[in-house]
């Protein structure tokens, strides 16, 4: 094979994303390589292949094999477990080059002047030099691995870089090399816990709705007078001195302060701001004459400058008392990109990076069924590259519910860039926002600032943080999918799954998921609804033994099933898939409401019966909404009576108020009869000897 020409492009054979200036490549003689066009994604940062790591003798040997990755798929494996014709990804050269310069370095150690200089024992000698470094197994295995990949690639390079040797260790993996253990796809990432998600869901929504627009107006007003585009500045015309003299009189007729900042002896004019105000640009300056001058005319500066207007409400008040100021807006733009991004992710379930690349005009509706969706690309798969003039990958749709495309609304409003999330809202060099989204390690930051402002902002009525703490550490956006997936099949009944209605959120965005080829969603799910089985088996289990009473017309059959679940011995779980096939056959399908539960059987269930004369899909399992009283596939235990006995109370209460209309009471009456019934069934179902 013929050694490349140093002005060959280094992407010549991978796609680069569109706006890319195709002159301005890196080429294979250059001593650094930008390889991040030809990434998918715009929030990523992927770094420059800088190959004056490799030892000089060396360089040129190393700089072919990457090139070879980058032009080449890579060669299937002869165990055969690779995938064929897979390029390796974009984001994964920057290790492959940290990982081979270190076999590079330990080959100009020894005085090896070509790869093809390798043989057997070479290879032998170098698994024992990696394996004697205080490296961690990891990384040691990635080691080992670029090894093998350099075999591979032998048969597209010069011959003075092909690794000759037969395949480097055979028969064991790169993790069985350096005794590292599969985890087995095992999902490790901490839920974030229930109280600290429902204060941060909360807290975001209020921006969307409240806090929010009143950060956007204030910016759009900040950068229309830093364009001179506010229709304030139209009396101003010249030189500064003019425009200066007609500020102070505008001043004086309608008694405005000058903008100021704090000082130590009281505030001091801020000149930067008048600038702005009288429609003249960053580079312009007033003269210390013209200074002098303004300070001299007796007029009251203001303790800030403020720009925008506050007009939302927390509880009946206004959020705030004083209007923004200048220097607040970038750090309100952080928290509510935060915010805004914190309801996108968490309840749509997409990935942190998927979010990050959305684009403008991603809102959409479903022309068959109505349902709100938000389009976008999928953020996995080795196949994924960017778009380009002759090839664009199909945009995916994630059905979401209303608060998402509120997010969304407001985020087209904050900016005019094409990313929803840009990687900066002030134009500027580094990741200019015209081809960069803000990367998760920012956007991770947004929110913990977020979080912290609003607990330094604003207390509780007992003077407590309003976004407690997470306890397993800090908040961090690839956490929201698994939360979620608890969320939605425990349905805390806190104040923000009352609000957002996460049976609501579950049918939406599991349905959506069902259908895609994305099945990590549906397998979080799994996971979680097995635990949540498992646990509630094994309560059920204990009651029944330790005497609870149980009544209804599915009694029987509801201590035959906790009974026969709890039998069953179990199996180890390694992933999140042997989950979903477990939780097929140990589900006893047995689900506890409010004051009642159901022993699920789809042909005697009233809640499908209901559904189905309405029309509607036929359900999954129990709706709580749909059931009916008379169902026989009810059962009450000792923790649905205590239930129902409060409720009977506030019945009563209701029923026996003087204040409450006639109509009212008589339906309150009603409905503590019907509980008093169940409760006296109960307690003589008990007495006449029933099974415990």
């Amino acid at each position: 094979m013929p050694w490349p020409d140093d002005d060959v492009p280094v992407l010549r054979n991978r796609p680069v994303r569109l706006g890319t200036d195709t002159a301005g490549l890196s080429r294979f003689g250059d001593d650094v390589w930008n390889i991040r066009p030809a990434h998918r994604d715009a929030h990523t940062g992927i770094s420059s292949l800088n190959l004056l790591v490799f030892p000089k003798p060396l360089r040129r040997q190393f700089r072919t094999v990457l090139l070879a990755a980058l032009d080449h798929p890579q060669p299937v494996e002869p165990t055969g477990l690779q995938r064929s014709a897979e390029y390796i990804g974009i984001g994964s050269m920057p290790g492959l080059l940290r990982d081979l310069q270190l076999f590079a370095r330990w080959m100009h150690s020894r005085g090896f002047r070509h790869i093809s200089n390798i043989t057997d024992h070479d290879l032998d000698t170098y698994l024992s030099h990696v394996l004697g470094t205080t490296m961690s197994l990891g990384r040691k295995a990635d080691v080992l691995g670029a090894v093998r990949t350099l075999w591979l690639f032998r048969d597209v390079l010069p011959i003075a870089c092909r690794l000759n040797a037969q395949f480097p260790w055979p028969g064991r993996s790169a993790n069985e090399l350096v005794g590292l253990r599969s985890a087995g796809g095992e999902n490790k990432r901490p839920r974030i816990h229930d109280a600290t998600m429902e204060a941060l869901l909360a807290w975001s929504l209020l921006m969307v709705e409240q806090i929010g627009p009143d950060v956007r107006d204030a910016w759009h007003e900040y950068t229309q007078l830093c364009r001179g585009e506010h229709p304030s500045q139209a009396i101003y015309s010249g030189t500064a001195g003019p425009r200066l003299h007609t500020y102070v009189d505008f001043c004086r007729r309608t008694g405005t302060p000058l903008p100021g900042t704090p000082g130590p002896e009281g505030p001091q004019i801020n000149y930067g701001h008048v600038l702005r105000l009288i429609g003249l640009d960053d580079k312009s300056q007033f003269s210390p004459t013209q200074k002098r001058w303004l300070a001299r005319q007796g007029l009251v500066v203001a303790e800030r400058s403020s720009v925008g207007a506050v007009t939302g409400q927390i509880q009946g008040r206004p959020w705030r008392d004083a209007p923004l100021t200048v220097g607040e807006l970038p750090g309100l733009w952080r928290r509510l990109n935060g915010a805004l991004f914190t309801v996108v992710c968490y309840l749509s379930g997409m990935r942190p990076g998927e979010v990050l690349s959305l684009r403008r005009g991603c809102r959409g509706t479903d022309e068959a069924t109505g349902q709100l969706v938000v389009h976008g690309h999928r953020g996995k798969g080795y196949d994924r590259a960017p778009d380009t003039p002759d090839r664009v990958e199909p945009a995916r749709p994630w059905v979401v519910v209303d608060a998402v495309h509120d997010a969304i609304a407001l985020l087209e409003s904050l900016h005019d860039q094409p990313y929803l999330f840009p990687a900066q809202l002030r134009a500027g060099s580094f990741r200019p926002s015209a081809t960069h989204a803000r990367t998760c390690s920012a956007v991770n930051r947004d929110i913990a600032d977020f979080a912290a402002w609003v607990n330094q902002s604003f207390r509780r009525a007992d003077g407590s943080a309003p976004i407690p703490d997470d306890p397993a550490g800090k908040l961090n956006a690839s956490r929201f999918r698994r939360t979620l997936a608890r969320f939605i099949v425990r349905r805390p009944r806190g104040l923000i799954a009352a609000a957002l209605q996460y049976g609501h959120v579950d049918t939406k965005v599991t349905l959506n998921y069902a259908g895609a080829p994305d099945t990590e969603w549906l397998q979080d799910v799994a996971v979680e609804k097995l635990e949540l089985i498992l646990e509630q088996i094994s309560e059920d289990a204990q009651r029944l033994a330790a005497g609870e009473h149980v009544s209804g017309p599915s009694a029987d059959e509801y201590r035959r099933r906790v009974t026969c679940a709890a039998e069953f011995p179990g199996r180890t779980v390694i992933s999140p898939r042997s989950a979903a096939r477990l939780l097929a056959g140990t589900d006893p399908q047995v689900h506890h409401g409010e004051g009642m539960t159901c022993v699920w059987r789809p042909e005697t269930a009233a809640c499908r019966a209901s559904r189905l004369a309405q029309g509607l899909p036929e359900p999954a399992g129990p709706e709580e909404s749909e059931c009916r009283s008379s169902c026989t596939n009810l059962a009450f235990t000792d923790r649905d009576i205590a239930h129902r006995k409060q409720d009977l109370r506030d019945w009563e209460a209701a029923a026996s108020d003087p204040l409450t209309p006639r109509p009212l009471r008589d339906r309150a009456t009603a409905q503590a009869e019907r509980i008093t019934s169940l409760i006296r069934h109960h307690e003589q179902d008990r007495t006449e000897g029933a099974p415990a």
